[in-house]
Order: C-alpha cells, then sequence, then structure tokens
C-alpha cells in the first residue's frame, strides 16, 4: 500500500487534469446508466400505435445520451493523455536526477541496462497502473454504485442473484493480488537483464565483430530472453487462470438472471415484463463490465507495484557521501591531499587499504603502480569523494575532505579516465562543459595544449565538427587528447590521471605524453600507472600491496632498490629501449 500511496502523490501535483479526468469518467457512466431505462421506456411504449411520437422521442433521446457519453470520453481521453505525459515527465525526471547524484557505489552494484530498465519501462507500468487504474476505478465504482440502486428499485429479488458470483470474485481477487506480484517482479528483473545485455553488445559490437563472438552473444542473448519469456509465461498462466474463472462466474450471474427473470414473466409472478427483463439484462451487464474492470485494474496494480517497487528503490537509495551542512569555503592555489591512517573496503568484500598514509604534495606528481586490486584507483576515488573512507581521514591543506561541498572539490579536480568519454554533439560542445564562457581563444590553447588542435583543423568543421556518440568518429587517441584539453580548459589545481594512456599504442603515447606533460605543470598530480615509461619523471613513485605501501621513491631510487618496482621495470624493458638518454640499462639494472 505504500507504493500506491506514494505513486498518487503524483496525480495531487496536477488536481486540475485530475479532478476533470475523474469528473468527465463519471459524466459518461452516468450517461451510459440512464440508457437502458429509456430502452425499457421505448419497449413499453410499441404496443401503443397512438405512441409513435413517443418512439421517435426516446430514440432521439438515447441517441443524444449515446452522443453526450462519447463527447465526454474524448475530453476524458485529452485530459487523461495530458496528465498521463505529465506525470511521466515527473516520475522519469525524478529518478533521472536521483541517478546523478548517488555515489559510484550504486553503480558499481548494477548493470546500466537493468538501469535504464527501471527509468524507461518501471515507469511507464508504474503510470499505468496510477493513471489507467484510478480512472478504471473511479469509473466501475461509480457503475457499481449507480446500477446497484437502479436494479434494487426495479426488482430487489432478482437483484441478489446479480451478485451471487461477487464473494467469490473477491476471495479470487485478493489470492491473485497476495500471490501475483512475486511473478511480476521477477519479470521486471529478467527484463532488466536482458535490457543490460543489449546496451552491452550495442557498446561492445565492434569487440564481438572482430573476434567472432557472435555466436557467443547471441547464446546468451537468447538464454536471457528465454528466461524472461518464460518468468513471463508464468506470470501470464496465473492471469490466464485468473481472468477466464472470473468471466466464467460473471457469466453464471447473468445466466441466473436470466433464469430467475424468465421464470417470473412465464408465471405472471409480478408486473416484471419483457421490457423490464431487457433492461435489467442490460444493467446486469453494466454491473459485471465494471467487476471485470476491477479484475483488469487488480492485475495492472499488481504488476505496477512490483515496478513501483523497483522505482522507488532508485528514489530512496541512500547517498553515501553527502554536503555538509555548513560547508568550507575551498582553499586557493594548490592543493595538498593527506591520506591519513586510512582504512577502506567496499561492501561485503576485505579492506582494499588499511592504515593507509600518504601525502600528495602540492604542486608535486605522485604516481601509483601496483597490481589490479592493490588500491590505485580506491585511492583516486577517495580523492574526489566518490566514496568516504571506512576509517581516518583525507585532508585538503590541513582540513577534512568532508568539511567541503562535493561541488567545489569537484570543480578543483580534472580527470582523465583510461576509457575517455566524450558526449554526442560537437567538438566545442564537449570542451564548454569544463568551461561554458570560454572564448575561441581559450579552445584554441587548450587544444594545442593537448596537442590535438592539427587533427581538429583537418576535421570537415573544426571545432563544430559532431563526433558521434561517445566519439565514435575519432581514434583512442584523439579522444584521449581532446579530453585532456577539456581538462585543460578547466584549469584545476587538482589532476587525477587515471591509467590516461594504458589503452593507446606506444606512437599514440607518446603523442598524448607531451599534452599530459603540459596538465601536470604546476599542478597536484596523482597518477595511476600502467606504463612505467610515463611516470620516469613523478616527484614520488608509490607501490602498492596488500592495502598498504610496500616502496615509495623516485624513478632512480627505486631502481637502485632492485625491488618490486625494479622487477616491473624488467619487464618493460621495450620502454627502456625507447628511451636512450636512459641512466640505467637493463644490464646495469640486473647487475644491482
Amino acid at each position: 500500500m505504500n507504493v500506491i500511496w506514494r505513486v498518487s502523490k503524483y496525480l495531487f501535483r496536477y488536481p486540475g487534469l485530475f479532478f476533470g479526468t475523474l469528473a468527465l469518467a463519471i459524466a459518461m457512466t452516468g450517461l451510459q446508466i440512464w440508457i437502458p431505462n429509456q430502452i425499457q421506456s421505448i419497449l413499453e411504449g410499441v404496443q401503443d400505435s397512438a405512441a409513435i411520437s413517443k418512439l421517435w422521442m426516446g430514440i432521439g433521446t438515447i441517441a443524444l445520451l449515446y452522443f453526450g457519453s462519447e463527447m465526454a470520453n474524448g475530453l476524458r481521453v485529452i485530459l487523461n493523455n495530458t496528465l498521463e505525459q505529465k506525470v511521466l515527465m515527473d516520475m522519469r525526471g525524478e529518478i533521472h536526477a536521483k541517478l546523478l547524484q548517488l555515489p559510484v557505489s550504486f553503480y558499481d552494484q548494477r548493470k546500466s541496462g537493468e538501469i535504464s530498465s527501471r527509468v524507461i519501462e518501471d515507469v511507464n507500468n508504474v503510470e499505468r497502473a496510477l493513471l489507467d487504474g484510478t480512472e478504471i476505478g473511479t469509473r466501475a465504482l461509480v457503475m457499481l454504485i449507480g446500477v446497484t440502486i437502479v436494479l434494487f428499485s426495479k426488482n430487489a429479488f432478482l437483484a441478489w442473484f446479480v451478485f451471487l458470483p461477487v464473494p467469490i470474485l473477491l476471495v479470487l481477487g485478493y489470492f491473485y493480488a497476495k500471490h501475483g506480484r512475486k511473478y511480476w517482479k521477477k519479470v521486471r528483473v529478467a527484463s532488466g537483464d536482458l535490457n543490460s545485455l543489449l546496451v552491452e553488445d550495442i557498446q561492445g559490437n565492434r569487440l564481438i565483430q572482430t573476434f567472432g563472438l557472435q555466436k557467443r552473444e547471441s547464446a546468451r542473448f537468447y538464454q536471457r530472453a528465454d528466461t524472461l519469456r518464460n518468468r513471463m509465461l508464468a506470470a501470464m498462466y496465473r492471469w490466464a487462470v485468473y481472468n477466464p474463472g472470473t468471466n466464467f462466474l460473471t457469466n453464471l450471474g447473468t445466466v441466473s438472471v436470466i433464469g430467475v427473470g424468465g421464470y417470473l414473466i412465464l408465471n405472471d409472478a409480478s408486473d416484471f415484463g419483457f421490457p423490464a427483463m431487457v433492461a435489467f439484462l442490460m444493467l446486469a451487464n453494466m454491473i459485471y463490465m465494471p467487476i471485470g474492470q476491477l479484475h483488469q485494474l487488480n492485475h495492472l496494480i499488481v504488476a505496477g507495484k512490483a515496478s513501483g517497487e523497483r522505482v522507488f528503490e532508485v528514489l530512496d537509495a541512500k547517498i553515501d557521501v553527502e554536503d555538509p551542512a555548513h560547508p568550507k569555503a575551498f582553499p586557493e592555489g594548490l592543493l595538498e591531499f593527506d591520506f591519513r591512517n586510512v582504512t577502506f573496503q567496499y561492501p561485503e568484500r576485505p579492506p582494499v587499504l588499511q592504515d593507509f598514509n600518504l601525502t600528495l604534495a602540492p604542486g608535486k606528481v605522485t604516481a601509483l603502480v601496483g597490481h589490479t586490486g592493490a588500491g590505485k584507483s580506491t585511492i583516486a576515488n577517495l580523492a574526489m569523494r566518490s566514496y568516504d573512507t571506512t576509517k581516518g581521514v583525507v585532508t585538503i591543506n590541513g582540513a577534512d575532505i568532508r568539511e567541503f561541498s562535493l561541488h567545489d572539490l569537484h570543480q578543483q579536480i580534472g580527470h582523465v579516465a583510461q576509457d575517455p568519454f566524450l558526449f554526442e554533439g560537437t567538438v566545442r560542445e564537449n570542451l564548454l562543459l569544463a568551461k561554458e564562457d570560454a572564448t575561441a581563444d581559450e579552445i584554441e590553447r587548450a587544444l594545442r595544449g593537448s596537442s590535438a588542435w592539427d587533427f581538429v583543423q583537418k576535421m570537415p568543421d573544426g571545432v563544430d565538427t559532431n563526433i558521434g556518440e561517445k566519439g565514435i568518429r575519432l581514434s583512442q587517441g584523439e579522444k584521449q587528447r581532446l579530453t585532456i584539453a577539456r581538462v585543460l580548459l578547466k584549469n584545476p589545481p587538482m589532476v587525477i590521471l587515471d591509467e590516461a594512456t594504458a589503452s593507446v599504442d606506444t606512437i599514440t603515447e607518446r603523442q598524448i605524453q607531451h599534452a599530459l606533460e603540459n596538465l601536470m605543470s604546476e599542478r597536484t598530480v596523482l597518477v595511476i600507472a600502467h606504463r612505467l615509461s610515463t611516470i620516469r619523471k613523478a616527484d614520488q613513485i608509490v607501490v602498492l600491496e596488500n592495502g598498504g605501501i610496500l616502496e615509495q621513491g623516485t624513478h632512480d631510487e627505486l631502481l637502485l632498490n632492485n625491488g618490486r618496482y625494479a622487477n616491473l621495470w624488467l619487464h618493460q624493458v621495450d620502454v627502456i629501449q625507447e628511451y636512450e638518454d636512459e641512466e640505467f640499462t637493463r644490464e646495469k639494472v640486473a647487475d644491482r
């Protein structure tokens, strides 16, 4: 019930549309209820040859009632659709806004297709249950009350036979509502899994073709589609039993009315004649029609509640990283990040960092080296406050990082990731994300500083060239240089380079390296290194292992130590051969 109540609040944002829709639904229903009485009057008058004028008047009245009913229905559809689209926009807008606020941990635990399924399909299901359910429920209730009054006023004895199936229908409805929801929730989960795979295959289409993975992916898609089909069938089997069963019971009610009514007419048991019987049967069908609608409503609510739970799971998701009530002003100039006795662990996993201490000196380059899972990206995430520490504290110029607003913090940090992300649009539009009011000269300087100016100038429309979704029209190296240009335009005092050259070849790496050197100049820099050639000039290199620091020093110092870093360097001997001015050759390092 909590889900239904929470969803219903969206309707009351538009009271005019909501109550207008209900009023028109009530008017339409009221006009329909009046039609059987007019038909009874016509049938009772046809035996009187002098009442031909009354016949035509009755027919005209019925035509007007039908016309008025359909006019009300047309206006109702317009108002209902307008309300529907407004509610859909509100719900999708709220869930999208919440998704943008949620921490990295939320996305770490979910697939993108599963999330998009909640925004599109689940919101649609909730809206359908909300609007259609409210309207159907109102019309059915008005119809039931109105027709019940008319039936009992015509023949109270016969009216009781109309309601004979109702107790059984109520029991069936209760059990379907109780047990049907879990099946529809399984359908929604399976649909999310299928959407997730579809998104993954679209994004990885080139890889799939390159490695000939079409059969493998088709098999995976079929497996998930088959799971969705089976779960949908399991849910529909319940509906297939419930719906015909309720229809059969209502038909039995109609049969009982015909039988008892026919008996009354044949035996002249009352003044209940054939015209009244026709009207009574029409009204009885009007009783069963809303009962059938209520069963449809029950079906909508069951499916809608399952989707509503998934929607509100997002809207209610805890924001682990929150702004302080009274944030401090962010310090100006170069920044010093200090990790003090930091312990961090992801949910239901062992600690990644334990009593970790490290200082990112202002204006200096700190490089992190270590195997996958050593904590390199975790340190970067803590510096950006994508997560909060489990224990210990991260400080900026001596102040707890949690004392600053997230907006101010992120404005001071530039991030270049291994997999560069560009929005669909032009080069200019992507760069202006860093600085909305950037001039043409500032854009040019950023592009020149990132070694991107030459290839951008060769594009058909220069900086106004559309680069496609995720920069699909660019090479990996070109995309990376544009992301560097974006950070240069932002001009933050702190830069995080997260394996920025790991996805490019050696030649492209050389092209990017000059851009990175421009980016790292006079800033506090944290580098997550994949290729050790990119960090030879770092002020300090930190080798991570088992949640702590194994080695720490400059490139030369660590080679002299002949430890883990020196061993890693030897495995990248091809890099050494690329630099003629390298002081330590492979032989000299091996001798130590």
